[in-house]
C-alpha cells in the first residue's frame, strides 16, 4: 500500500514512482500542524491526500476546522512565492487576500452543497504584487467516516493566459473597429485611449505630445478605465513621464518599470510614488527618427508587464498613432481644398457685394473662416458726408461688447505696421512675442478683452496706395496660424480691396441718384405740406370766426335790450350776465390764442415753486366747477392724504387741469360722470382725468394733442372752441418735463386724460400762500385815476368802481392828465398803454418822478399781454400789468391790497396777471 495508507513503505524503494510532493509529505513534520501525526490520520484523510498525489491536475486539500493545507506537484505553480510556507499551513493565512471570495463558498462546500465554474476571477499577490488571474475550479465537500464534512477538496485549473488571449484578441478587434471607422483626428484619439484604458485596468492612460525645445511632453488626453480623467493642456518633463529614462524614448525604445522603487537606475523614485504611480510602460511614437509624442500607462502598484502585453500595447499605440498621421495628411489635404473652396467662394461674394457696410462684414466673416481663427475683426477708415475721417470696425466670431469699451487700436508695435500698409503680421504667441506690451498703460491686452494667444493681422490697401484698413484675427490656443494662412490672408486681402473700390465708386454713384430723388421727394412733400397748412389755415379761420361771431350776437341783442325805456331790474340784470358771459367767452378764446402762440414761440417763462399737487387740482376744481355744474356732471375727486409735492409754475398747471375738465365737461352728454383723482408712484406724480363721455376715435387718438385737432363737428357747433386747448396742455406739461397721454375705448366710451409730472427733487414746503388764494382784504374807499383814449372803455369801467365805493376820474390822453390838478391825492393810475400823444409807459415815468405820486399803485390796462410786454411795464415802473377785457375780480383784489402795498422801484416788483 502506498503511502499514506502504509507508513513503513519507504519513499526511496519506490523513488521512481514517486512525486515531489509526495516527498515533501512524507518529511513535513504533521505532528506540529492541527491534523497531528500521520498514524492518527482517519482513512477518509489519508484517501483524499492520496486522490490528490495522484491527480494530474492541479488540485489541494483543506481539511479540518484548521483548513490545513495539502496540494500536488501540479498545483505548486499556482502558489508562486507562497509555495515555501504553503504545505500544512492555513488557507485562510496562505490566501488572506481573497479568503473574502472563496470563503463563502467554502462554508457552503462545508454544508454539503459542491461549487464550481469557469473564469473565476481573482486578484492573487503570488509574486509581491497583485495581479488578475482566471481560474477554472471545484469545490468538493470530503467526509469523514461518520458522515461529516471535514475538508474541502479543490481541483484548479488556472485559465489566466486563455483569458487574457481572448481579451486581447477582443481589444485588438475593437480597436480595429475604432481606426476603421473614425476619419477626425480628436475623436480617433479619444475612442483609442479610452480603450486602452479600459483594457489596462487599473492604469491611468496618458497621451502627451513632445515639446524637444522645452524638452517637455504636452499632455493632451489622460484616461482611467474608460473615462478622461485629469486636465489636459498640462505640461510635465519629460523624464518625469519616461520614468528618468527619456533617452530611450528618443531612440524609440520602449520604457517598461514593473516596480519604481525597486529600479535601482532610477533617482528619486519619491517623485513618482508621491503620486501614486508604481509601475509604467511609456510607448514611443515616432515621425521617422524624431520622438513627435508618447503613450504612457501609470499603475498605482507594481505589475509584471508580460511580454506578449507589452508587444500587445506597442502594437496598438503603433497603429493608432499611423492611423492618426494617416487622418492628418487627409485632413490638411481636405483643408487646402477647404481653403481653395472658401477662397473661390469669398472672391465671388466680394465681387457680387456693392453696398459698403454689408461688404465690410463678408469680408471679415469670410478672412475670419479661411484664416481658422476664434474671432477676427477689421478695422477700417471712413469719411462721412462731412469729410471728417474715423474709424469703424466690424467684427466676425465676438460680440461688439467685447470691444467697445478698449476704444480703437493704438500705435503700438504690434498694431502700427498693419495699418501703414506694412507686410502681414503672425506671431505663435502674442503674449510672448518682443513686440506685444511695450505701450503704457496696460502693457498688452486690457482686463477683460478676448483671449488672444495666436494672433494674424494684414494691411489692406487699395489701388491708388490707400491704406483701407487692417484684417486682425485671434486665437485663445497659440500657434494656429501657419505660413500658409498668412499667404493667403496676404491675397485675400488684395481682393477685398479691389472689392472696397468697386464698392466705393458704386456708393457714390447710388449717393448721387438719391440725392436726385431726395430733392424730388422733398419738394413733393414741401408742396403737399404746404398744401396741408393752407387747408387747415383755412379750417381755422373758418372755425375762428364762427367762434367770434357767436358771442357777438348775444352781446348786441343784450345792447338792444338794454337802451328800452321799458326795461325792469331783473331784464336789465339779465343782459348784463349776458354780456358778461359772452365777454369772457371770447377773452378765453384769445387769451387761448395768444398763450398757444406764446408757447409754440417759447417766450413764456414759468414761475416756478415747490406746489402741493393736491391743491393744484382743487384750484381747478373750483375754476372749473361752474362749467361741470352747468352740464349736470357729477364730479369725483380722488386726491392722496399727503402732499404731492412737484415743482412747477401754479398758474399754467392749474391751466392744464381746468382745459382737461372742461373738455371733459364739453365732451360729456350732461348727468355724466367726470372723475379727477391724484395719485404718486415712485419719482413720478399723476393727475388723471376721467370721463364716461363721446369717447375718441381710435384714427383720432394718436393727434388729439396736435394743434386745431378736433373730432368731427355737428353743423351746429353746438360744444364749440378751436382745438387748441389739448395742444396748449401737451406744451405746458413738456415745459414741466411731464407727459400727457390720452386714451379711449372708442366712441361713446369715455375718455381718460393723463399727465405724469416729476416729483419735486428734495422735500420742500408746498408755495406759502399761493397768489390764486390770497383772501382779499375789505376794499376801502380809493382815489382812482383811469387814462385811456377809448373813452367808452374807460367810462364804463369808471362806472364800475364807483359803484364799489370809490372816486374815479377819467382823462383820455396824457397831457390833459399831467396839467390837470385834480389827480393830487390819486392813489391808484389805471393807463392804457396806447395813448395818442405818448405812450402810457412814458406817462407812468412822468408820474413817479413827481413826490405827490410816489407811493402811488400803478396798473397797466392794455390789449397786449405777452412776456416782453409785461416786462416794458416794469421797466417803467408799473405795479401790475392786467390784459383788456379787464377782469373786475383781479382788479377789484388789486384795490383791496393797496393800503398793504409799499410801491417798489421801477421795475423791481413783479407784476401780477
Amino acid at each position: 500500500m502506498p503511502w499514506p495508507f502504509d507508513l513503513a513503505a519507504s519513499a526511496d524503494a519506490h523513488a521512481e514512482n514517486v512525486s515531489g510532493m509526495e516527498l515533501l509529505m512524507q518529511r513535513h513534520p504533521w505532528e506540529t500542524t492541527a491534523v497531528g501525526p500521520v498514524a492518527s490520520w482517519p482513512f477518509s484523510l489519508q484517501l483524499a491526500v492520496r486522490t490528490l498525489l495522484d491527480c494530474r491536475l492541479p488540485m489541494y486539500l483543506a481539511w479540518g476546522e484548521g483548513n490545513t493545507q495539502f496540494f500536488n506537484d501540479a498545483y505548486a505553480p499556482i502558489l508562486g512565492d507562497k509555495f515555501a510556507t504553503a504545505l500544512g499551513n492555513d488557507t485562510r493565512v496562505t490566501w488572506a487576500e481573497i479568503w473574502p471570495v472563496i470563503g463563502p463558498m467554502w462554508a457552503s462546500v462545508k454544508r454539503g452543497e459542491a461549487q464550481g465554474s469557469d473564469k473565476l476571477e481573482l486578484s492573487i499577490n503570488r509574486y509581491g504584487y497583485f495581479e488578475t488571474c482566471w481560474f477554472t475550479y471545484s469545490y468538493s465537500p470530503v467526509y469523514s467516516e461518520e458522515g461529516k464534512v471535514e475538508g474541502v477538496l479543490s481541483t484548479f485549473v488556472e485559465t489566466t493566459g486563455k483569458v487574457m488571449a481572448e481579451r486581447r484578441h477582443a481589444f485588438q478587434l475593437a480597436l480595429a473597429d475604432i481606426l476603421r471607422a473614425e476619419t477626425a483626428a480628436d475623436a480617433l484619439l479619444q475612442a483609442t485611449w479610452r480603450q486602452v484604458s479600459r483594457y489596462a485596468t487599473e492604469t491611468v492612460v496618458v497621451y502627451a505630445t513632445v515639446d524637444h525645445a522645452a524638452q517637455a511632453a504636452v499632455i493632451r488626453e489622460q484616461w482611467r478605465q474608460g473615462a478622461p480623467d485629469g486636465e489636459a493642456g498640462r505640461v510635465v518633463p519629460l523624464e518625469m513621464l519616461a520614468f528618468g529614462r527619456a533617452a530611450l524614448l528618443l531612440h524609440g525604445e520602449t520604457v517598461c518599470v514593473p516596480d519604481v522603487a525597486a529600479e535601482a537606475d532610477i533617482a528619486g523614485a519619491d517623485a513618482w510614488l508621491a503620486q501614486g504611480i508604481v509601475s509604467g510602460l511609456v510607448v514611443p511614437l515616432m515621425d521617422g527618427a524624431r520622438l513627435e509624442a508618447v503613450m504612457a500607462l501609470h499603475a498605482p502598484v507594481a505589475q509584471r508587464w508580460e511580454t506578449a502585453e507589452v508587444h500587445l500595447l506597442e502594437d496598438s499605440a503603433r497603429r493608432a498613432w499611423e492611423a492618426l498621421r494617416r487622418i492628418r495628411a487627409e485632413q490638411a489635404l481636405r483643408e487646402e481644398t477647404r481653403t481653395l473652396e472658401l477662397m473661390k467662394d469669398a472672391t465671388g461674394k466680394l465681387a457680387s457685394t456693392l453696398d459698403l457696410e454689408p461688404l465690410m462684414q463678408a469680408i471679415t466673416d469670410a478672412a475670419t473662416q479661411l484664416t481658422g481663427a476664434e474671432f477676427g475683426a477689421f478695422f477700417h477708415n471712413h469719411t462721412d458726408g462731412n469729410g471728417d475721417a474715423y474709424l469703424l470696425y466690424t467684427l466676425s466670431g465676438a460680440p461688439r461688447e467685447a470691444f467697445q469699451d478698449f476704444g480703437q487700436p493704438r500705435a503700438t508695435a504690434v498694431f502700427a505696421p498693419t495699418f501703414s500698409g506694412s507686410a502681414p503680421i503672425r506671431s505663435d504667441d502674442i503674449t510672448t512675442d518682443p513686440r506685444y506690451g511695450s505701450m503704457a498703460p496696460h502693457h498688452g491686452m486690457p482686463p477683460g478683452h478676448l483671449p488672444v494667444r495666436s494672433y494674424l493681422a494684414a494691411s489692406v490697401v487699395s489701388r491708388s496706395g490707400e491704406v483701407i484698413g487692417g484684417l486682425c484675427f485671434g486665437h485663445s490656443q497659440p500657434g494656429m496660424f501657419s505660413a500658409r494662412t498668412e499667404e493667403l490672408i496676404g491675397a485675400f486681402s488684395g481682393q477685398a480691396a479691389i472689392a472696397i473700390d468697386n464698392a466705393r465708386l458704386y456708393d457714390m454713384a447710388q449717393k448721387a441718384a438719391q440725392e436726385r430723388e431726395h430733392l424730388l421727394a422733398s419738394e413733393r412733400a414741401a408742396r403737399a405740406e404746404a398744401e396741408r397748412h393752407n387747408k387747415m389755415k383755412d379750417e381755422f379761420l373758418a372755425m375762428l370766426a364762427h367762434e367770434l361771431r357767436n358771442p357777438l350776437a348775444p352781446i348786441t341783442s343784450a345792447a338792444q335790450l338794454l337802451r328800452l325805456s321799458e326795461v325792469n331790474e331783473g331784464l336789465r340784470l339779465k343782459a348784463s350776465n349776458i354780456i358778461s358771459r359772452q365777454v369772457r367767452h371770447m377773452t378765453e378764446l384769445v387769451d387761448d390764442l395768444l398763450d398757444v402762440s406764446r408757447v409754440t414761440r417759447g417766450l413764456i417763462k414759468l414761475e416756478t415753486e415747490v406746489l402741493d399737487l393736491n391743491k393744484v387740482a382743487m384750484a381747478a376744481v373750483e375754476q372749473a366747477r361752474p362749467h361741470i355744474e352747468e352740464r349736470r356732471h357729477a364730479l369725483v375727486v380722488d386726491l392722496p392724504p399727503e402732499q404731492v409735492l412737484v415743482e412747477g409754475d401754479r398758474t399754467r398747471l392749474i391751466q392744464v387741469l381746468v382745459n382737461l375738465l372742461n373738455n371733459a365737461a364739453k365732451y360729456t352728454p350732461a348727468g355724466g360722470r367726470i372723475a379727477l383723482s391724484v395719485t404718486r408712484d415712485g419719482d413720478t406724480s399723476t393727475a388723471s382725468v376721467c370721463d364716461n363721455g363721446s369717447g375718441i376715435d381710435a384714427q383720432l387718438l394718436p393727434h388729439i394733442f396736435d394743434l386745431f385737432t378736433q373730432a368731427d363737428r355737428a353743423p351746429d357747433r353746438s360744444q364749440g372752441g378751436l382745438g387748441i386747448g389739448l395742444a396748449l396742455v401737451k406744451s405746458i406739461v413738456r415745459m414741466h418735463e411731464g407727459t400727457v397721454a390720452a386714451s379711449s375705448g372708442g366712441a361713446q366710451q369715455g375718455t381718460t386724460m393723463t399727465v405724469t409730472l416729476p416729483l419735486a427733487a428734495a422735500p420742500a414746503r408746498a408755495g406759502q400762500a399761493p397768489r390764486a388764494h390770497l383772501a382779499a382784504a375789505e376794499t376801502r374807499p380809493l382815489m382812482v385815476t383811469i387814462v385811456d383814449d377809448n373813452l367808452d372803455a374807460g367810462h364804463s369801467l369808471a362806472v364800475l368802481l364807483r359803484a364799489h365805493g370809490h372816486t374815479v376820474q377819467v382823462f383820455e390822453d396824457a397831457s390833459s392828465t399831467l396839467r390837470a390838478p385834480d389827480i393830487a391825492g390819486t392813489e391808484v393810475f389805471i393807463l392804457d398803454i396806447g395813448l395818442p400823444d405818448m405812450t402810457g409807459y412814458e406817462l407812468a415815468r412822468r408820474l413817479r418822478r413827481l413826490p405827490a405820486h410816489a407811493r402811488a399803485v400803478f396798473v397797466a390796462l392794455t390789449g397786449y399781454g405777452q412776456e416782453r410786454d409785461r416786462e416794458l411795464s416794469r421797466q417803467a415802473g408799473f405795479d401790475h400789468h392786467l390784459v383788456k377785457p379787464v377782469d373786475i375780480a383781479k382788479l377789484a383784489q388789486i384795490l383791496a391790497r393797496v393800503h398793504a402795498v409799499v410801491p417798489a422801484q421801477a421795475g423791481t416788483q413783479a407784476l401780477q396777471t
